[in-house]
């Protein structure tokens, strides 16, 4: 600009571009509720489980590339200037896909989504659970689906566990080979089939209640602020889930052992805690629990609540574009939800003062 003449108001370019307006670009994002039906709620379940389900196992075996970090005792064994060959020999003669299998853990994470989405849509509409609030309603139905998990997988366990031990009448090919040899032979023992079932009843529904609750109730800061955000919460709730259901698995293992070593009477759960706590304290149940990467084995699940999310709130908004919800503060944590100020205040009553 010119400031010469003071009089009058001039520009050094002698023309203005005519640029359109544009809308200005939305930093956030509001929450599309999902107005699907049973039918396509069924379709993106089992879309995503299956789109989980096979990255699940690469996912796994991406510890195999820890050497290119610098944690201690994984740098140092590879010098750096071998490390990029030892890059590409383990891309290249690593089966990513060799493993778990992907129908098994699509069926999985299928039943899991599933019944937490009914369970949530069932308190939902509930006239008793009407009061209770969002997060309480993805806890319960969380804690339910636990309970429902843990009562479908409790009998496979342990005829896994039967068919793996060391000390049993003959050796088994799985947990289907135990199941033939009792029905055949001895139909009665598997009548022990939910012995110890308490224990796993509490630690998968304090894992799932604390995992579906949470995202339940940290989705929709996390899709206003940003979708990395969402999958942080959900992250953070699936790990959280893990460190709670960790020590009753921990115990578990150590009673497993106990037994298959030992052919006298078999020791408890209760037995095995309080020799543990007077031995080595409480935090002994918590050993070996970063050794079996937690923060990497709890990405699938997170995919897959990600995955869910977006796939309903994209396919709502899709079908019905008039449902799409504008952004609004009280999706976020930090929001205020009522002024500082007082907005509606009480009349003022003079009192007259009796002489």
């Amino acid at each position: 600009m010119s400031f010469g003449s003071p009089s009058s108001y001039r520009s050094f370019f002698g023309y203005r571009t005519t640029t359109p307006y544009q809308q200005p670009i939305a930093h956030r994002q509001g929450y599309t509720e999902a107005q699907l039906t049973v039918r396509q709620h069924a379709a993106v379940i089992m879309g995503c489980s299956t789109g989980c389900a096979l990255v699940t196992v690469p996912i796994g075996k991406l510890e195999r590339l820890y050497f290119l970090s610098d944690v201690p005792g994984e740098s140092n064994r590879i010098y750096m200037s071998d490390k990029r060959a030892q890059f590409f020999r383990v891309m290249l003669h690593t089966r990513w896909w060799q493993g778990r299998s992907v129908l098994w853990m699509a069926a999985d994470y299928g039943f899991l989504l599933s019944t937490f989405v009914m369970l949530r849509q069932s308190l939902n509409t509930m006239s008793v659970a009407s009061e209770w609030g969002n997060s309480r309603h993805g806890f319960v139905a969380g804690a339910v689906t636990g309970a429902l998990y843990a009562t479908m997988r409790h009998p496979y366990d342990v005829l896994q566990a039967t068919a793996e031990a060391a000390t049993g009448p003959r050796p088994f090919r799985g947990a289907l080979d135990v199941l033939v040899t009792a029905l055949q032979e001895r139909p009665k023992v598997l009548l022990g089939v939910y012995r110890g079932f308490s224990l796993t009843l509490l630690g998968r529904s304090s894992q799932f209640a604390l995992q579906f609750g949470l995202y339940n109730c940290l989705r929709y800061d996390g899709v206003y602020r940003h979708g990395m955000m969402l999958f942080l919460y959900c992250h953070l709730a699936t790990f959280l889930g893990m460190a709670v259901h960790y020590p009753v698995q921990s115990l578990r293992q150590q009673l497993h052992i106990i037994n298959s070593a030992t052919r006298g009477r078999p020791r408890g759960y209760r037995s095995l805690f309080i020799d543990l706590r007077r031995r080595h304290g409480i935090t002994k149940l918590y050993d070996g629990f970063f050794r079996n990467k937690p923060v990497l084995n709890a990405v699938p699940a997170a995919l897959l609540m990600v995955a869910y999310d977006v796939s309903t709130r994209r396919y709502t908004e899709y079908l019905y574009p008039d449902l799409t919800a504008p952004p609004v503060h009280t999706q976020s944590l930090t929001s205020v939800s009522a002024p500082a100020y007082v907005t509606h205040p009480s009349p003022y009553e003079f009192v007259r003062k009796t002489p």
